[in-house]
């Protein structure tokens, strides 16, 4: 009896060890190194890159401490006032339409309110700034539209482009 306990033990002992050995071990082709296919999409994917819009972007200006406190400001602000379409859920119901309509508001506030927030950072901008801003924004059509042209971008998912 005893014998069968101390085997048993001992076989789900190497059982276990041989499993955390393995760790996703059959995932090596196209050095993927352990990581699944979804590990793979999160770091190729483009939605990291969604960070790359004007904010970041002036973000690596030249800025004074003061200039990127305010921008950093109107960010935070420039998120809040959109309508939220998650009010249309209660705790017994959902209400269908109010979701549509507060959707369609949320979508077309967006544009304004993106081009209020640019104005205002662009405000705070010196003359110097705002051609190196110019520069940069240059910069990165250039890019884009090289990477289309090569093959490596399908049009939606290149360098947070939509």
């Amino acid at each position: 009896m005893n014998k069968k306990i101390i085997l048993s033990l001992g076989a789900v002992a190497l059982l276990t060890s041989s499993l955390f050995a393995y760790n996703g071990q059959g995932n090596m082709k196209d050095g993927c190194k352990g990581k699944s296919g979804y590990h793979k999409m999160m770091k190729k994917g483009s939605h990291h890159k969604k960070g790359a819009r004007i904010g970041s972007i002036v973000m690596q200006l030249d800025l004074s401490d003061k200039q990127r406190s305010q921008i950093k400001e109107i960010l935070q602000n420039s998120k809040k006032d959109l309508p939220n379409p998650h009010s249309a859920f209660s705790d017994s119901s959902f209400d269908k339409d109010k979701f549509i309509k507060l959707s369609n508001d949320r979508k077309n506030n967006r544009v304004e309110k993106k081009a209020e927030t640019i104005s205002k950072i662009y405000a705070l901008l010196n003359e110097s700034q705002k051609k190196d801003l110019k520069t940069m924004l240059d910069a990165k059509e250039i890019m884009k539209r090289k990477m289309i042209q090569k093959g490596d971008c399908n049009g939606k998912n290149c360098n947070g482009g939509r």
